[in-house]
């Protein structure tokens, strides 16, 4: 399967693997459903209905190796909307579920080489989601929706072959899952056109476990997996042409394994990042902070690396604009016999004004241990 590298914050592979494509038994033409009202309903509320099912399947040729894909995707959406004198409430629900199979067999016949081959993805997605909308003229309006992704994938090969010159046997068997979920909230009141207040929010979790063994003159094998969480949340507050105003926040953090047991390497991660900024008339500004620590066990040492990032903006427009910029990354490994290695620490800054469009610029870069200084 490979190494296992850190990944992004929110990055995992989108679905996970282990779903029988029983979907696939339906596949025929593709259908959809009309726009309609339910009429058994009983309260007086005008509800419409809508959907689609797109299915197919499908066999060509690569080389020796035939393959198959296959797919489902069902959508639904329910739209109901009440009129109560001046308010309107309206409530859109919709739904989707996917899923798609792909599927390899081939035989290989060739005086160096005789073998067979099997391998296999599955993916598979479902989503909801609800928006709830209350409007009362001339007063302004209210919105609240969440939305909610459970994603799934997995993948698996199966290779053995021979070698007729040597008689020389080969084995290469793969799996890999993969699960990720999320979930999501907006929030806003705009009691007049143009002012509102707005929230957002969103919490994911997920996870990957990759196996590999291979056979071929001797073996070797691989195990190796992520557990992955996070969330983030935005703030925003509109004054129309007066000013506005905006925050945001993110924190993830993961832990990883790689190797056979006993494991070869292991590691734990952490990150967050925040942000706050407006404009008011010609004036705008925004500060970002961003701080990073990441700790891997490789055999018998542990490397240690952290960062810590501030910038801002501040303008006039047509006047002036300043950027400024400072960064410290900390690296340090243990056990070393070098003391550069065992802690080192790097400090830059950066400063830019431009104004009236004559541009300047400042920056420092300083090091230590050992001590550097440079311009940057």
């Amino acid at each position: 399967m490979g190494k296992h590298s850190r990944r992004k914050p929110s990055y995992l592979p989108k679905v996970a693997a282990g779903a029988a494509p029983l979907a696939l038994l339906l596949a025929g033409p593709a259908t959809s459903l009309a726009a309609q009202t339910d009429p058994a309903i009983p309260l007086p509320l005008d509800h419409q209905r809508e959907g689609s099912l797109d299915r197919g399947v499908g066999v060509t040729s690569e080389g020796d190796t035939s393959v198959l894909r296959g797919f489902v995707n069902s959508t639904e959406r329910d739209v109901y909307r009440e009129n109560l004198g001046d308010a309107k409430v309206v409530a859109d629900v919709r739904r989707s579920v996917s899923e798609n199979v792909e599927t390899r067999d081939g035989v290989t016949v060739r005086p160096d080489r005789v073998g067979a081959l099997t391998a296999s993805k599955t993916t598979q997605a479902v989503t909801q989601g609800q928006r709830n909308t209350m409007r009362l003229d001339p007063y302004g309006s209210a919105v609240a929706g969440n939305e909610t992704n459970l994603q799934r994938s997995g993948e698996r090969l199966t290779e053995a072959a021979l070698d007729p010159r040597t008689d020389t046997p080969s084995l290469i068997a793969e799996d890999g899952r993969a699960i990720d979920a999320s979930e999501g909230t907006y929030h806003a009141v705009r009691p007049l056109s143009g002012f509102g207040v707005i929230n957002e929010t969103q919490q994911h979790a997920g996870g990957e476990l990759g196996r590999a063994a291979r056979l071929d003159g001797g073996f070797s094998g691989d195990l190796g997996g992520v557990l992955e969480a996070g969330r983030s949340s935005g703030h925003a507050v509109d004054l129309g042409n007066l000013a506005t105003v905006g925050a945001t926040s993110a924190q993830h953090g993961d832990g990883r394994f790689d190797g056979v047991l006993p494991l070869d390497a292991s590691g734990t991660g952490f990150g967050q990042e925040h942000a706050f900024g407006g404009t008011a008339g010609s004036v705008s500004g925004l500060v970002t902070t961003g701080q990073d620590t990441d700790l891997v066990r490789q055999g018998a040492g542990l490397t240690g690396t952290g960062a810590n990032t501030i910038n801002g903006d501040l303008g006039i427009i047509e006047v002036a604009q300043v950027h400024g910029s400072t960064s410290t990354s900390v690296r340090g490994i243990l056990p070393t016999a070098d003391p550069a290695e065992a802690g080192r620490v790097t400090q830059s800054g950066t400063l830019d004004l431009t104004v009236f469009d004559r541009p300047a610029h400042l920056g420092v870069t300083a090091g230590a241990l050992p001590l550097e200084l440079g311009r940057s």
